[in-house]
This record gives structure tokens, C-alpha cells and sequence, in this order.
């Protein structure tokens, strides 16, 4: 099984994860449970020629930040299948990587169960709103929704600042400028003084 192969599976079978580990088989999560994709273990070359493929599937994206620091995280989206975020590290001396499923689809607020009273914070005309939880709790899909409601009812200039860029919006009432950083600017910090010279209502 190749990159592509194994990404179009995780979409087929609705998983939220798949995870490719040296002495692990190719792995899903699946309604919260971690199933096998492959009857194979992994051997450290495996692992790295798959990921290989996952940063060529990317764009060619450019490796060495994984080699050289041991982390990296981007997102790409594969045309017909899916977009994809990517975590890729290493551990016990070889490379590894969880992949994170998202739709080109925005999933409805309610079908995720947000509150309208939370939704409601998209109506409000000023303020600081902070959505916080543990890592898969739904923080940036709560955010998406907002921002959607938003876009799709106000006149505003609305700009993300994401690492990396998950849900992508298109122009509806509003403007979204999404920025990535470190491919459209270098960090939160120059981004967010930047944004500052941007007309930005959100």
C-alpha cells in the first residue's frame, strides 16, 4: 500500500486518524478505536518511505525540517479525496506521523452538537472569545463554524492566522484571508502586527 492509497482508505472508512509508526501496523482511529489498515508491522524504512511519499503528495514539501528538528506540521488536501493535516516526528530514532482526516465539507454546527449559544458569540460586534480543550476535542472545527456564520452574514474582513491551515473558506459575504504560518508569513507574532494594517474586522 502507497501514501495516496493508504489516505484514500482512512477517507473511505470516515476515520478521523491514521498513523504510520515503525513497529506498528499501518493504523486508523475509527469512532475512537485504533483498527489495523495492514497485516504488516512497519520496519523504520517503511515508516520513512511512507512519509516519503505523504511530503511528495505535499507538493514536494521540503523534508528537512523534520530531519533537522524532529518535528513538522502542515496540511495539504488531495483533489477528489480529502485535505489533510499532517504531524510528522520522530520517535525511538525514526520517523513517524499522524495524519488528521478533515472534509472539504464543513460539517454542519448542529450535526457536531455546538451550542447556539456558542455560535452566538459569531453575532457579537466586539471582544475576545477563546476556545480552549484538549487536543481532537473540536476547537478548530468550533472555530470554522464560527467563522462560517460569520462570513456568511456580515460584511467583514476576517483574517485566520493558522499553523497549519485546516477548514478552507471561501469568499461568501465576507473576505477570510487565511494565513499559514511559516509558508505565508513567518510567525503569529510578524502576523498578527501585520494584520494590524489590514482592515481587519475579525
Amino acid at each position: 500500500m502507497e501514501a495516496r492509497e493508504f489516505l484514500s482508505l482512512a477517507t473511505e472508512k470516515n476515520a478521523s486518524d491514521a498513523f504510520i509508526i515503525a513497529g506498528l501496523p499501518l493504523s486508523l482511529k475509527i469512532n475512537g478505536e485504533l483498527t489495523a489498515a495492514s497485516p504488516e508491522k512497519l520496519s523504520p524504512r517503511h515508516t520513512e518511505e511512507f512519509i516519503r511519499g505523504i511530503y511528495a503528495l505535499a507538493g514536494d514539501r521540503d523534508i528537512s525540517v523534520l530531519l533537522k528538528e524532529g518535528d513538522d506540521d502542515f496540511s495539504f488536501s488531495i483533489p477528489g479525496t480529502s485535505r489533510f493535516r499532517v504531524s510528522t516526528y520522530k520517535q525511538r530514532g525514526s520517523l513517524a506521523a499522524v495524519v488528521r482526516i478533515i472534509s472539504f465539507e464543513l460539517p454542519h454546527p448542529h450535526a457536531l452538537h455546538i451550542p447556539e449559544s456558542v455560535l452566538h458569540l459569531a453575532d457579537v460586534p466586539k471582544g475576545l472569545v477563546l476556545v480552549t480543550g484538549p487536543a481532537g476535542s473540536g476547537k478548530s472545527t468550533t472555530l470554522a463554524c464560527m467563522i462560517d456564520r460569520i462570513n456568511r452574514t456580515k460584511c467583514e474582513h476576517i483574517i485566520t492566522l493558522e499553523d497549519p491551515l485546516e477548514y478552507l473558506h471561501s469568499h461568501q459575504m465576507s473576505i477570510v484571508s487565511q494565513r499559514e504560518i511559516h509558508t505565508d508569513t513567518e510567525s503569529y507574532l510578524t502576523a498578527l502586527r501585520a494584520a494590524l494594517s489590514q482592515s481587519p474586522n475579525v
